[in-house]
């Protein structure tokens, strides 16, 4: 009979969690195993390289970063589900900053042309649902739906309060409070150019 494991998938990921938050892009397996109190060979046994590792982590973070986003679908007002979207963003990474650094470790875009083998779909469709639920909300805000007003929204809600976020989550520094009203500012007043 097989001994149980006695480190989790999950315990792994968020030993390279901490590993991240501590060394940067740069962290390696043995920084992971050093954090978790394991040996090198039990990281290898579930995840088969440093890549498979780390993309794992940054899918899991992403997809529980994704969970506040998509909980603004039970917002009746489209104007006020846009714009709590953009104030996720900032509140979610000053809640929990160090998954916000493990969500910097890549960019979809750039996973796609080569993802470890075993995650391809899940970094394939990892935004679909997001990226849906955009172009409803956009549909509902602006009363039709259009690819150009997809991308305003998306630059509202999402690309801005993400380059005002970013470098705070980049340098370590705390996140201020004032930057939850500078997200939802910019996000209104992009989101407002293209309102009839």
């Amino acid at each position: 009979m097989a001994r149980p494991a006695k480190f989790t998938a999950d315990d792994l990921l968020d030993g390279a969690m901490r590993a991240v938050a501590r060394h940067g892009t740069s962290a390696t397996v043995g920084q992971v195993a050093q954090e978790v109190g394991a040996p090198i060979g039990s990281i290898y046994h579930r995840f088969p390289s440093r890549e498979h590792l780390f993309v794992s982590l940054w899918l899991r973070s992403i997809r529980a970063f994704h969970v506040g986003l998509l909980a603004t679908r039970d917002i009746d007002d489209p104007r006020e589900a846009l714009l709590a979207q953009a104030i996720h963003i900032p509140r979610w990474c000053r809640e929990h900053p160090d998954v916000a650094v493990a969500m910097t470790l890549y960019r979809q875009r750039e996973l796609l042309g080569a993802p470890p083998a075993g995650l391809e779909d899940e970094v394939r469709t990892l935004n679909d649902d997001i990226w849906a639920l955009g172009r409803e909300q956009a549909a509902a805000f602006y009363g039709r739906r259009d690819e150009h007003l997809e991308q305003v929204m998306a630059l509202g809600v999402r690309q801005c309060p993400y380059g005002l976020v970013r470098p705070f989550i980049g340098s370590r520094m705390p996140m201020p409070p004032w930057l939850d009203d500078a997200c939802v500012a910019a996000a209104a007043a992009i989101l407002d150019l293209e309102r009839d």
